[in-house]
């Protein structure tokens, strides 16, 4: 094996942050460049878990090219999910503080630095998450999204959509664990859920003003099909967790995304950009957009 061990030894320093990267089928070209963006942190103490799921393209001659101790290469012998995926780099992290990414983003190469820094200074936040750069499938910039900073403003918001982008966050390890973790039951809305979960158990969350990660929109990234079943997801995670503290605006929305479940997949998608990502055109060219509800 090219890198360390499946486990890591017990003499090995514990670092500070597991980064969980889950992986199926990925790009090279994608791949390398997000990988690059991990190990070229001005924050050294992490590692990096790659969390594979079988498929016609490996990680293993990426990482290869790579010869970085920091990085833990897991590869499941069968098709999971995502969520076991997720989950099974929860079990695996070493680190008191997991931060997400995916295999076709890039960080900017403080955003490690900057949330370990804050969370050091605000011990009350159990999840911190960061604004989103939009890039094209060409790696070029072409919109913003938005989220709010303060606990009261995201937990007000998610009655009506997640309000953490899920590949920018990183969270204390043992909040998410005393919570059982990803539930498969909301494949698609993982995070989601996720988070209305912790926030009934308590736990307090925020977002940097800073755009630390940025958000690959191209083609493959989520076949359009699945756009109806995670919005059916979203709906779902509404009725568990905020049905009875929607406020009108919030109910506006929820009928809303009921009556999108009777339009076209591609009409959903175009909506969805339109809305949600800031001076980025329309899924444009066949580009599928990967929803951060």
């Amino acid at each position: 094996m090219f890198c360390r061990a499946m486990n890591a030894s017990v003499t090995d320093p514990v670092p500070r942050v597991s980064v969980v990267m889950p992986v199926l089928n990925p790009d090279a070209d994608y791949l390398g460049r997000a990988v690059d963006s991990i190990l070229g942190q001005t924050f050294g103490d992490f590692e990096l878990l790659v969390i594979e799921d079988p498929s016609s393209r490996s990680a293993a001659p990426v990482l290869a090219q790579r010869q970085d101790l920091r990085i833990r290469y897991i590869v499941n012998l069968e098709r999971t999910s995502l969520v076991d995926q997720l989950n099974r780099g929860l079990a695996e992290a070493r680190g008191e503080l997991v931060a997400r990414f995916d295999a076709d983003d890039l960080c900017e190469p403080d955003r490690l630095e900057k949330q370990v820094a804050f969370l050091d200074v605000h011990p009350q936040i159990g999840v911190l998450g960061t604004q989103l750069a939009i890039l094209d499938g060409e790696g070029r910039l072409c919109g913003r999204r938005d989220y709010p900073c303060d606990h009261d403003a995201i937990a007000g918001a998610l009655a009506r959509f997640n309000a953490l982008a899920h590949p920018s966050v990183m969270f204390r390890k043992h909040l998410v664990v005393e919570a059982g973790g990803y539930n498969h039951r909301y494949l698609g809305n993982e995070d989601y859920e996720l988070w209305c979960r912790l926030v009934a158990r308590g736990v307090r969350l925020a977002n940097l003003r800073a755009a630390l990660v940025r958000y690959r929109i191209h083609p493959g990234a989520l076949k359009s099909a699945r756009l109806h079943s995670i919005l059916r997801g979203t709906l779902e995670v509404k009725d568990t967790y905020w049905r009875e503290q929607m406020n009108l605006r919030a109910r506006a929305r929820y009928l809303g995304e009921r009556l999108l479940l009777w339009l076209p997949a591609a009409w959903v998608l175009r909506l969805f950009m339109w809305t949600h990502y800031r001076g980025a055109p329309a899924a444009r060219d066949g580009a599928a957009a990967r929803p951060v509800n």
